[in-house]
């Protein structure tokens, strides 16, 4: 009897942590999706389409044109005030690569980013950081720390100011 409560126990515990994991997976699945929407109908009233991409890189998942765009919600309403991107997922910053930042506010698309990759390496500000993992070399990362300084100058990549590169 003892053994079989202890089962079933066990049994219970596993679900409970599967459930919250699929929960997790949804969540940010919604946030993605959200953040996909509305970064969408912001470059429709510019006159571009976000085109989904079938091959290549993993972490590329679209088309403007032909750059390549990285999507990156970060929902601001969490503790968490930074992402970070794994370096082999973004592949070689270049020219034709974008990271798309969009930040969620109460729940809400609010902003979108569009940061050439090559910003990254080339940067010598604190919200744009490149940690070397040397031991493990797939977990470097690009970090992108957001905070009210931060906003200001991440404002020179606002998709308004940025909207000529995606049209050249």
């Amino acid at each position: 009897m003892q053994q079989q409560i202890a089962t079933t126990s066990k049994r219970s515990e596993k679900d409970s942590k599967n459930l919250r994991c699929r929960y997790k997976r949804a969540i940010g699945s919604h946030q993605k999706m959200s953040a996909l929407d509305f970064l969408k109908s912001e470059l429709k009233s510019h006159q571009l389409e976000l085109i989904a991409k079938t091959d290549g890189r993993e972490g590329v998942d679209f088309l403007i044109r032909d750059y390549q765009i990285y999507l990156q919600p970060l929902d601001l309403d969490t503790v968490r005030q930074s992402i970070k991107i794994i370096k082999e997922d973004l592949g070689e910053p270049n020219d034709d690569l974008f990271i798309t930042l969009v930040l969620i506010i109460e729940k809400q698309a609010r902003v979108v980013y569009l940061i050439p990759s090559k910003e990254l390496q080339e940067s010598d500000n604190n919200f744009f950081v490149n940690n070397e993992v040397s031991l493990i070399p797939s977990l470097s990362n690009w970090e992108i720390k957001i905070t009210s300084k931060s906003i200001e100058e991440l404002e020179k990549y606002a998709l308004n100011n940025m909207i000529d590169k995606l049209k050249v």
